[in-house]
């Protein structure tokens, strides 16, 4: 997920100079685009000399007439003391031409982007001002100077005049912003004086040179795509490293990185793929292209650097020497550089000091041979984020959710050219539908082979025989397994030593097809695990149960020593596949399960089970047991009383026992309540109450499922006499006080837990009743946010991170009801993203993001909220009716926010006494650190277990 803070403005302390800071920065730019304009013109126009920041910003020198040009950017109009400096320095030039100290005539010119102020417009029109100045502006008189632009209104229009200028010239390989940002990146270095022009000025006779050396560096490189979408942490081509390393599998997207990131850079750059190329060959080539680039018209430095005769190497040492004495710069990135003897890349690199390098590599043994020889690291690309794809899956004309782009996400590795190939195999065989291609991808039945498929495919074939075994049985886990249970699991499933087994995993990362978690484990790359999937199930139907099996037994060791949802996902994804249905049972009737945000996984094979006619009676009811409890949770009263109906079949025709029976009953009672059936409640109440059994325990649920159905029905008043005196009796099981909770955070109440008991459901239930109190109270008019906070922190201590989230919304509503908005940011902020993010609860994302926007609204940030609103818009399709509805609501919102205002936020003042028992009860404020996309894997984890995320739900 990308942050949906990256447009807003920095936090500083002084709000006012980051302003001026601004201006400042935005006049130079539109200067130094003014100046690309009359470069553009110039040729044309028989400009022989254009000059910047000498006497004037922009001197254009003609056979006869010298133009001086001023440039002014305003906020606002342009007013008399703004010019009347350049009018002073006018009258001195026009002496000195006057006087013959200079030749020619002068003319002179204030162009701005601001229109003149009225006493400045009276100036103008005065008989007494000067018949060789002119002032320029946007709207104004036409300018009739051909070299010279008409001034445009901003950056932007700036830009859009630069490009229509080079879109006429005739470079076929050349995209005109790409001419227009170099020419940019050349004014500012001219203005600076840094050589080779150290004179400040571009001559007519090199203007030519100057654009073909421009369209040189750039045909050299892979055209960039025409829409590039940057990856997750993507590094820049420019940085204080003199050798660096990008490393990532083919179709990582680096040539289209490089290709794009190559036209924002001022400085020559060289590429050269070294696909080919004999590695002994490499020195020559590197010294004939850098060669050519930076001196290819001069043929006196040619003479310096060519020496006949000369080896690559010695002439790469005369180059550096030149670049050296010239004190000029050159990028050059070579391509394919895996496929190099890194013996062969070292005295190059060693030889060419004033050069800086970019190596591109596959992952694999060269590429970390070549890391380590020339002492650098690694770089990646991470791939694109969901908000990403699901931008380019738009695009391509297909429709998918969060849960889809996130699905393919997974699928794919986020590697771009993968992420396309996904989406135009589904636009032309599955009807546009990314979650349809996913399904078929995932269980190995598409008809048509991806690209992923096809390149990987070498790769994978090519590797070691033990290794490609390795890789194939890893691949069945899409969660890293730590190094001792990776040799556990290979030595069965590979039939390999200890030993071998131990050597595999220290040999697999030259493979590059592995991804390592620093100490947490080792994982197979996202990309490559659906070759080995496909190797695993080459071998037959048998082969593929006994490595599932055999994996699922090491998943179980696993979560008895470090619990995480993204283990027990892959469980529940190997019982379906393993077809052993209690045991999805049992997970589907847990209530807490339900909160792991893994139904997606589970749902299709309780589906199956449930009509499973040879399946035992039992565990049928318990499969429709626990899709009714989904079906109620989603609001879908229709689907779930079918499948109540179902269960009473399976009642009426079998000899159940009495746990079923009231599985079924308290199913229907909450059914019949959510459709108003005020009688069909009360016939069940009475039927259940007499029928329960006399446990505390039952008691307890059937009270609180009561309280429900009151609720549903409207009956608030015999809700709350339910609620408050559960709420009491579950406070008290768990040896809690409201106080001892009140101004403590979750992980100061853990302590205070009852010792050697298992307390999760009973934190749930009250959690569960709080909730619901809170709900009641709102009906009738009554505020009770303690509730819904208390109800938070029991949720976040029975880990049930959707609960959080339901309850956490309805938080923020409350607080924005109240305008807290500042409070309702931070619960958001604190809270919800965080949790969603690191737990990958999908369904919550565009809900949750969606608020967030609208909380942005309301604290004023309106960009920051368009701009959120902007990265959901392409998951709308995908959503389901309410989805779409809620999303359409919340971006009217942000939009009548912006036409009227927000209202004022109210003023929390926290007494200094309750300040000081906050900072008791949970000890010193964390430092605030700025929230991102993803959760760092060295970062606490939002669970609130006190464990880095690696360690924990990162796993």
């Amino acid at each position: 997920m990308n942050g949906p803070n990256s447009e807003m403005k920095p936090d500083v302390l002084d709000a006012r100079q980051l302003v001026r800071i601004e201006a400042v920065h935005r006049g130079f730019l539109y200067q130094h685009l003014y100046l690309a304009n009359c470069l553009l013109r110039a040729a044309a126009a028989g400009i022989d000399k254009i000059v910047v920041e000498g006497d004037e910003d922009v001197e254009l020198h003609g056979a006869i007439d010298h133009l001086y040009v001023q440039v002014k950017t305003r906020q606002g109009s342009l007013a008399v003391g703004d010019i009347t400096g350049a009018l002073e320095r006018f009258t001195v030039i026009r002496a000195e031409h006057a006087s013959g100290a200079r030749t020619g005539t002068a003319r002179f010119v204030i162009a701005s982007n601001a229109a003149p102020a009225p006493k400045l417009a009276e100036m103008l029109a005065a008989t007494n001002w000067p018949e060789d100045v002119q002032l320029h502006w946007p709207g104004g008189p036409i300018v009739t100077a051909s070299a010279l632009p008409q001034p445009p209104i901003d950056v932007s229009a700036a830009v859009s005049a630069c490009n229509m200028l080079a879109g006429a010239l005739p470079f076929a390989m050349l995209r005109p912003d790409t001419l227009t940002w170099k020419l940019a990146g050349v004014a500012m270095l001219a203005a600076s004086g840094t050589p080779p022009r150290s004179d400040h000025a571009f001559h007519r006779a090199e203007l030519p040179a100057l654009f073909e050396q421009l369209v040189v560096q750039m045909q050299d490189f892979p055209a960039p795509p025409a829409v590039y979408r940057a990856q997750i942490g993507e590094p820049p081509l420019a940085t204080g490293q003199r050798v660096r390393l990008l490393s990532g599998l083919s179709g990582a997207g680096k040539t289209a990185w490089i290709a794009e990131a190559a036209t924002h850079l001022a400085t020559p750059a060289v590429y050269l793929d070294v696909g080919e190329m004999p590695g002994p060959a490499l020195a020559s080539a590197v010294a004939r292209e850098v060669a050519a680039k930076m001196f290819g018209r001069s043929h006196g430095a040619l003479g310096e650097i060519l020496l006949p005769g000369a080896s690559g190497i010695e002439t790469l040492g005369a180059l550096n020497v030149k670049l050296g004495q010239d004190r000029l710069s050159v990028h050059v990135v070579i391509d394919n550089a895996h496929r190099l003897a890194p013996i062969d890349l070292k005295p190059i690199i060693d030889q060419a000091q004033n050069i800086r390098f970019l190596l591109l590599c596959q992952p694999g043994a060269a590429s970390g041979e070549i890391a380590a020889l020339l002492g650098v690291d690694q770089e990646t690309l991470g791939g694109w984020d969901e908000d990403t794809i699901a931008a380019a899956i738009v695009e391509a004309g297909c429709v998918a959710d969060f849960a889809d782009c996130e699905r393919l996400s997974r699928l794919t590795g986020g590697l771009p050219y993968y992420v396309l190939n996904a989406a135009t195999v589904a636009k032309r065989e599955y009807e546009g539908s990314i979650a349809a291609v996913c399904v078929e991808v995932e269980t190995q039945t598409n008809l048509v082979a991806t690209a992923q498929e096809i390149i990987l495919r070498r790769a994978f074939d090519t590797m070691p025989d033990r290794i490609r075994e390795v890789v194939a049985a890893l691949s069945l886990a899409d969660v890293p397994l730590s190094r001792d249970e990776a040799s556990a699991y290979l030595q069965k499933a590979c039939k390999l030593t200890r030993q071998n087994a131990v050597s595999a995993l220290r040999q697999l990362p030259d493979s590059g097809a592995v991804e390592l978690f620093s100490n947490a484990g080792i994982k197979v790359h996202d990309a490559m695990r659906l070759l080995g999937r496909a190797h695993i199930a080459e071998g037959g139907e048998d082969h593929e149960r006994d490595i599932r099996k055999l994996l699922s037994d090491t998943i179980i060791e696993s979560i008895q020593k470090n619990w995480s949802i993204a283990k027990v996902a892959l469980l529940v994804r190997l019982f379906g596949q393993l077809g052993q249905a209690k045991i999805l049972v049992e997970f589907a009737t847990d209530e807490l399960f339900h909160e792991m945000g893994v139904w997606r996984e589970i749902e299709p094979f309780l589906i199956a089970i449930a009509a499973d006619e040879n399946e035992d009676a039992e565990t049928r009811l318990w499969a429709l047991d626990g899709l009714v409890f989904n079906d109620l949770r989603e609001g879908d009263i229709e689907g779930g009383l079918a499948r109540i109906d179902a269960m009473r079949a399976l009642l009426d025709d079998h000899d159940l026992g009495p746990d079923e029976w009231l599985a079924w009953a308290m199913k229907r009672m909450l059914a019949v309540s959510g459709n108003d059936d005020a009688q069909g409640v009360m016939d069940m109440l009475a039927e259940v109450e007499e029928r329960l059994p006399e446990s505390d325990q039952h008691h307890r649920i059937f009270r609180y499922n009561r309280a429900l159905a009151m609720f549903k029905l409207g009956a608030y008043d015999l809700t709350l006499q339910e609620t408050e005196p559960l709420g009491e009796e579950y406070y008290g099981l768990l040896g809690l006080t409201p106080d001892q909770v009140f101004a403590r955070n979750p992980s100061a109440i853990r302590p205070l837990l009852p010792k050697g008991r298992e307390n999760r459901d009973d934190l749930k239930h009250l959690a569960d009743t709080l909730d619901l109190h809170a709900q009641t109270l709102k009906k009738v008019g009554r505020s009770s946010p303690l509730a819904r906070i208390h109800a938070m922190k029991f949720y976040e201590l029975a880990h049930a991170p959707q609960s959080v989230i339901r309850v956490g919304q309805d938080l923020v509503d409350d607080y924005c009801e109240h305008r807290d908005f500042a409070g309702a940011r931070d619960v958001i902020e604190k809270t919800l993203l965080p949790t969603v993010q690191a737990l990958n609860l999908v369904s919550w994302v565009v809900p949750v993001r969606s608020q967030y926007a609208v909380i942005l609204a309301y604290s004023g940030r309106f960009d920051a909220a368009d701009t959120e609103m902007r990265r959901l818009a392409p998951y709308e399709a995908g959503l389901s009716p309410a989805g779409k509805g809620e999303l359409q609501d919340q971006r009217r919102l942000v939009s009548h926010l912006r036409r009227f205002g927000p209202p004022p936020q109210r003023e929390v003042v926290i007494p200094p006494a309750m300040q000081a028992l906050l900072a008791a009860r949970n000890g010193p404020a964390p430092t605030p650190q700025q929230r991102r996309t993803k959760v760092g894997r060295n970062e606490q984890c939002p669970c609130d277990s006190g464990r880095k995320y690696k360690h924990c739900h990162g796993r």
